[in-house]
């Protein structure tokens, strides 16, 4: 080997090494991203909890003053009490009463902040009792005081905002330190052992990438319970004190706990009001008198492991008795919040596992390219691979929205002050603009090639997803959807051709996987990634982000994706009128065979609308009217697509060894319409949100065996043998986008005559299985060309 040679070996090898370096570190920095981001949802609760207790130390001393009527002005332990609360947890920037104006009469504090909430009686934050307001600098939790008609004042305590940011802040530097550890870990793994990894039938790369990620997502975990555990016995700790002090008057005023009647009642009337602590008692001298467990009266006190507990001593020094009082909290405070994570974190592997997956074999793709003498053409497979990410990057781009889109475009048309029914408007335009570019988008990729086809749908619907962001109201995001749809036409077109003017005969079946694996993986990583970001920044940036993934594509798509001249075969000079000529002969001799409409009509158009008019533009509506978050809604139309990849890929080598298609779609029509009944009746059933889950799963369960069956199927007919099973594909292919446009605007409109309940899709439910059933009554009506060519 010369020296040129080996230098440019080692060249290759290290540009392979930083692609792996770069792939992994993303996929680990958007880890910690969305695990700190839902830190920052979580931890400062703890915080508000815990101020809001203290606070009601101060609130309970003035609990009897203010019912009595007196000025608030003129109360004389203030004071005393806040500069405690203040030497107990030095994070407090201040402890203020105010006025129902918002004047200040009383602050305890170095910062002076006035009050933060709208001082609205009963504007408490839900599930609280107690207001919280913010500005630049801190946050408050502010707390009424009432007297016994109305609401005379406030107890307010205020937190530095950067206080609660920097203990965010230092649980994040150990697992920064490991990205870029553990990255150049996996880059040096991929690069070194390349050469000894290719033709493997054991996916050592992948393992090495899921060994990296499972480790990080642990740290980080890891990381979240320490600060969700601390924030848990700050909490309890604050409970504890604000329940002693309003026991501290028996031994003020030197009163026997045998002679008070109703102390019992104080510690369950505290459990009533926080319902989040699992027990509170009072100890003496180490035995139980009083507990919200009377079970344990007269016992030892005993701790539950797994909880978090705090005792405060309430007897003064000197008392022959020793008195505390005890909080625990539950562990499934930090349990819950810790499960929401990893529910997240496994979310996330899912959709980066795409993305990794993808970006691993285009590098190695690009590698062997780049490595390959100048001159030499690319290899057939390494031209799939480059253009693999094209459509899969796309796709992402337009699923990233999903999650949150119909909840956007009704307030759009909320704003407009335009009825509730337009709300579908734009995803009747998007998909109808879709259809009507699929035959032009044909004959500009023949005449123009199909790369150049490709990069320009990628910059149309990069605008159109772009523009979304922009505050120009309902009628430009009518608009930015119709650009979409044209430019995801383009797209499809491109890489369509693309993938046919490349591959083989024996490699066509690989190039389709392209499309579909592109189509259902986006969707996957898209809704996934999309609903956990718009969570943390709002919708605005995702829309942002989506365009700047789309360009960038384009871009990519300039620089590598290698340009084919013409489609494969095809005439430039035919024309667009002409292959509209062509779909309206084609389409007017399918429509005169029974077999064909009853396969587009009920099988194929009703799935298409179910999947665009439940799954896309109802079920997150639905889901949103239930309180779901939006990471949820993303990960259930997530499931969905799980539901189809695993489904189509099996249906697909069942029917290709039995010849069975017609019974696979009987099978999908009503594991579709039973699926959609347990959406539709979730809300009425025990447990709904497993059986919302079952049914979403069940519904990409069963489209997953109609996708590819019904193509088959199609292919099949009698008709196929006059006009040619390409023709009778392809706009079987056209027209079962009627559902896809439809599916919206019919959907819309049965949620308005329902009430907007779940309901509807249950009726959406059993229309599938009658048509399911309509279809499987005339599958023996006549043979199929592949059954007569088996009897032949």
């Amino acid at each position: 080997m010369s020296t040129d040679q080996g230098i440019g070996g080692l060249r290759h090898r290290l540009a392979y090494g930083a692609t792996m370096l770069v792939v992994c570190g993303l996929s680990l920095l958007l880890l910690i991203y969305v695990g700190f981001g839902e830190a920052q949802r979580t931890y400062p609760n703890f915080h508000f909890e815990k101020l809001a207790a203290q606070g009601r130390i101060v609130q309970n001393a003035m609990d009897a003053y203010v019912r009595s009527g007196l000025p608030l002005s003129q109360f004389g332990g203030f004071n005393g009490m806040a500069k405690d609360i203040r030497e107990s947890d030095p994070s407090i920037a201040q402890i203020a009463l105010f006025d129902t104006s918002g004047q200040i009469l009383m602050a305890v504090g170095e910062a002076k902040v006035g009050l933060l909430v709208d001082g609205r009686a009963g504007a408490a934050v839900p599930g609280t009792r107690y207001e919280l307001g913010s500005d630049g600098s801190y946050y408050q939790v502010a707390l009424p005081l009432r007297s016994r008609f109305e609401t005379v004042g406030w107890i307010a305590v205020g937190v530095p905002r950067a206080t609660i940011a920097a203990r965010l802040h230092a649980s994040i530097e150990m697992p920064l330190i490991a990205v870029g550890g553990l990255s150049l870990l996996f880059a040096a793994f991929a690069t070194l052992s390349a050469p000894r990894l290719a033709g493997r039938r054991v996916p050592w790369l992948q393992i090495g990438y899921l060994v990296t990620f499972a480790g990080m997502a642990a740290l980080v975990l890891t990381q979240l319970v320490q600060l969700y555990a601390e924030g848990a016995q700050e909490k309890s700790r604050a409970l504890a004190a604000s329940l002693g002090q309003r026991l501290g008057d028996i031994f003020e005023y030197n009163l026997s706990l045998g002679s008070l009647d109703g102390l019992d009642r104080v510690f369950s009337d505290y459990r009533r009001l926080n319902p989040e602590i699992s027990a509170a008692g009072m100890t003496v001298d180490g035995v139980v008198r009083f507990h919200t467990n009377a079970q344990a009266i007269g016992k030892p006190w005993v701790t539950v492991p797994g909880t978090y507990e705090f005792a405060t001593e309430v007897s003064p020094p000197g008392h022959p008795r020793r008195v505390t009082v005890t909080v625990a909290l539950p562990g499934d405070v930090v349990t819950q919040q810790v499960a929401r994570s990893a529910k997240n974190f496994a979310a996330l592997f899912v959709a980066t596992g795409f993305l990794a997956s993808l970006f691993l074999q285009l590098a190695g793709a690009v590698h062997h390219m780049r490595a390959r003498e100048n001159g030499a053409a690319a290899r057939e497979g390494e031209r799939l691979d480059v253009v693999r990410p094209v459509f899969f990057v796309a796709m992402f781009v337009e699923h990233m929205t999903y999650s949150f889109l119909p909840q956007f475009v009704h307030h759009a048309a909320d704003q407009a002050g335009l009825p509730a029914s337009l709300a579908s408007s734009p995803f009747l335009l998007y998909y109808a603009s879709f259809a009507l570019t699929l035959i032009p988008a044909g004959y500009l990729s023949r005449r123009w090639g199909a790369r150049s086809l490709i990069y320009g749908g990628l910059l149309v619907s990069a605008c159109g997803v772009t523009a979304l962001a922009l505050p120009a109201g309902f009628w430009v995001l009518l608009l930015a959807r119709a650009f979409s749809g044209i430019g995801q036409g383009m797209l499809f077109i491109g890489v369509q051709n693309y993938v046919l003017s490349v591959s083989s005969p024996e490699r066509r079946t690989q190039g389709a996987a392209i499309i579909v694996f592109g189509f259902q993986g986006g969707m996957i990583a898209g809704t996934a990634i999309g609903s956990l970001l718009v969570t943390y920044t709002g919708s605005i940036p995702v829309f942002l982000l989506a365009g700047l993934l789309g360009l960038a594509s384009a871009l990519y798509t300039v620089l590598l994706v290698p340009s084919i001249p013409g489609g494969p075969g095809a005439e430039t000079e035919a024309g667009v009128g002409a292959a509209f000529r062509r779909l309206l002969r084609d389409v007017r001799l399918v429509g005169a065979d029974g077999g064909f409409l009853r396969s587009m009509l009920l099988i194929g158009v009703p799935a298409k609308a179910v999947l665009t008019g439940v799954v896309v533009f109802a079920l997150p509506l639905i889901l949103a009217r239930r309180g779901y978050p939006q990471d949820d809604i993303g990960q259930v139309i997530m499931l969905y697509a799980l539901g189809v990849l695993v489904a189509s890929s099996y249906a697909s080598r069942v029917v290709d060894r039995t010849g069975r298609s017609a019974w696979a779609l009987v099978l999908g029509a009503g594991a579709s319409g039973v699926g959609l009944l347990l959406v539709g009746l979730a809300p009425a059933a025990p447990h709904s949100a497993v059986v919302l889950l079952a049914g979403v799963v069940l519904v990409g369960l069963a489209h997953g065996c109609i996708n590819a069956p019904i193509v088959t199927h199609v292919a099949e007919l009698e008709v196929s043998n006059r006009i040619g099973v390409e023709a009778v594909t392809a706009t079987y292919r056209f027209l079962e986008r009627l559902g896809h446009a439809l599916g919206p605007v019919l959907v819309a409109q049965l949620l308005l005559f329902n009430g907007q309940d779940a309901g509807a899709v249950a009726w959406i439910g059993a229309a599938v299985v009658a048509l399911g059933l309509l279809f499987a009554a005339r599958i023996d009506a006549g043979p199929t060309r592949l059954q007569r060519g088996a009897s032949a």
